[in-house]
């Protein structure tokens, strides 16, 4: 058996294991009946398109929806038409080639697509890197960039972001794959490489590219930046029509997309007009559900429209969000794509054609977008698990490196998986529906928090943890609680507390500059327990007896000011946890007790 046979069989049987999943999991069990955002909003108009033919929100979609995922189409988006009639607000891509997997195989057949497009991501990354590597090492080193990363785990998400990544690789290896091939093998005849085509050395590879580049973006329009190698390559090569026609085609599929959601929708732009999201009330509302439940008189607005002068930021903060883009908690490309770091580091260490520094230039571009355009939300909001947006990106740097990958690269890359996201790989759909969980430990935990994404953090996904109101009337703020150390707050209380002898991390918003921040303590049963109290940087001990009280003042700056909001980071611990309940034969105090704290925050003249 040769080598390149043993690479295709083993590709044969990860396709098969994937395909046997997709067709046999039982998908609603598996997702505890239960999809949110833009899962919701995916899963729904897929159906749609499977078997009504039509992006219209109507009864029977919350019917058929709520037949198999009990919970309903909560956060849902839908939009209201200028005739009346309401829509998904999302783009139809993913759904539309989704659709007819959906239709055959049901529910399930939106797996059955992921695994189709996961075989055909794999064979293609076998056949560009066998260039220059053993078909064995190719496949293990295209499967390492997928597998040791967060881009793995949205295999498991029924949406729009597995089907980017894997349409953006497609597109780039159609359009590079001739190139790099020059490069390696000057002159070299076709029977170079490992199968490959007369079609992949020809012109028409370009132009499927191009045509599918369309609907890249029209699925994600910041995908634009991969018409940079696209049309740049062959332009700078002179051959100028080509090039046109690149762009023709290119141009000719996000018409036909975009004119499709005007036909059908009667607006070019999916997420434009009066835009919301639904089924988020207690109990959850839809619209349509019963004749007085209307678009109108239910739901919260999410519309797109004024959107710059909402969301953009002083350029200053582009500095913060190019570092907090690559090293932060939730969203650091080090800890969540480290093939992406990896690919990166060989860039500048290697030889760099002109090709490759397009690449880079996509990829930048990209990040930029995200970067200047969602200052306040690069990664995909507070339910994304990593930085979502980032992976239709990550296929940029597979193309990126021009150093052949040795085994040392490769222990790296799953060395750095092991120690940052070997829980979320292990299991991607626990990891998914608490996407918070594992950064409320050591080493994540550890890591730098991305102050300017503070609407968007995991942790804002339990109420629990966000917006928890602190201080008294008029100067009041709110607490942003980054992990699990405290008892969730009474309703009548004006504090909460620590639990047992761990140290609870948060983040005091207020929306005006507050002068001193006033800490009021209360002890546990215990005797002799050093309360430790950090805010801004500044650090305070008290060592209090049973249930004694005390106060600390601390003088703040500014903080961390962003639009109306200044953003102060506390900790607040016990030395010595207490559990009244078990050492108090008359306490009912069941809970493990640290130390009881309130703030007082007096603003700034």
């Amino acid at each position: 058996m040769t080598e390149r046979t043993k690479a295709l069989l083993a590709l044969g049987l990860l396709f098969g294991f994937a395909l046997g999943y997709a067709l046999f999991v039982n998908l609603p069990v598996m997702q505890n009946h239960f999809l949110s955002g833009d899962q919701a909003t995916y899963f729904s108009m897929t159906q749609s398109i499977a078997h009504d033919l039509d992006l219209q929100w109507s009864k029977k979609d919350l019917i058929r929806y709520k037949d198999v995922i009990l919970a309903g189409p909560i956060g849902i988006f839908l939009k209201k038409g200028q005739d009346g009639r309401i829509f998904f607000a999302k783009s139809f891509a993913y759904s539309l080639f989704a659709a007819p997997f959906v239709r055959l195989f049901g529910i399930n057949g939106h797996y059955v697509f992921h695994a189709v497009l996961l075989a055909l991501v794999l064979y293609l990354g076998l056949l560009y890197l066998s260039l220059d590597h053993r078909p064995t090492s190719a496949l293990i080193a295209v499967a390492t960039f997928l597998f040791a990363s967060v881009a793995a785990v949205y295999f498991f998400w029924i949406s729009n972001d597995f089907f980017n990544f894997c349409l953006a690789f497609i597109v780039l290896f159609l359009a590079l794959y001739k190139t790099r091939r020059a490069d390696l093998y000057p002159g070299a005849g076709p029977q170079r490489g490992l199968a490959t085509t007369p079609f992949l050395l020809s012109n028409a590879s370009d132009y499927v590219a191009a045509f599918l580049a369309g609907i890249a973006i029209f699925s994600k329009p910041p995908n634009v930046g991969l018409l940079i190698p696209l049309v740049l390559v062959p332009f700078l090569a002179k051959r100028y029509k080509p090039t046109a026609l690149i762009l023709g085609f290119c141009l000719l599929s996000a018409l036909l997309l975009f004119g499709a959601n005007y036909l059908l929708t009667s607006d070019w732009n999916f997420m434009g007009g009066e835009r919301k999201t639904f089924g988020l009330g207690n109990p959850p509302e839809w619209p349509l559900e019963k004749l007085d439940v209307t678009f109108d008189s239910t739901g919260a607005t999410m519309t797109s429209e004024g959107y710059f002068e909402r969301m953009l930021l002083p350029p200053k903060f582009i500095l913060y969000n190019l570092f907090y883009y690559f090293f932060g908690r939730f969203n650091g490309l080090a800890w969540y794509f480290f093939p992406a770091v990896l690919a990166l580091l060989l860039f500048v260490g290697g030889e760099k054609r002109p090709w490759r520094w397009l690449v880079f230039a996509a990829l930048a571009g990209e990040i930029l977008i995200y970067i200047i355009l969602m200052p306040t939300n690069f990664g995909g909001g507070g339910g994304s698990l990593a930085n979502r947006y980032f992976v239709h990106v990550f296929p940029l740097c597979f193309f990126l490196p021009a150093v052949r990958l040795k085994a040392r690269h490769l222990a790296l890359v799953w060395g750095m998986a092991a120690i940052f996201i070997a829980p979320l790989l292990v299991d991607p759909i626990k990891s998914s529906s608490s996407p918070a969980a594992h950064a409320k430990r050591f080493p994540i935990k550890a890591l730098p928090l991305e102050m300017t994404q503070v609407n968007e953090w995991a942790t804002n996904t339990s109420p629990d943890h966000n917006r928890i109101p602190v201080g008294t009337d008029p100067s009041r703020g709110m607490l942003h609680i980054l992990d699990d150390n405290f008892w969730v707050k009474h309703p009548q209380d004006d504090g909460l507390w620590t639990f047992g002898n761990r140290t609870c991390e948060m983040v005091l918003k207020t929306y005006f500059p507050v002068r001193k921040v006033t800490v009021r303590l209360m002890n546990n049963p215990r005797s002799n327990n050093r309360i430790t109290v950090t805010v801004d940087g500044r650090t305070q001990r008290v060592v209090l007896g049973p249930r004694q009280k005390a106060t600390l003042e601390f003088p703040v700056g500014t903080g961390f000011k962003m639009r109306s909001s200044y953003l102060h980071r506390l900790k607040i611990g016990a030395a010595k946890g207490a559990s009244p309940y078990y050492e108090d034969e008359s306490s009912q105090e069941r809970r493990d007790l640290g130390v009881y704290f309130a703030f007082d925050l007096e603003p700034r003249d």
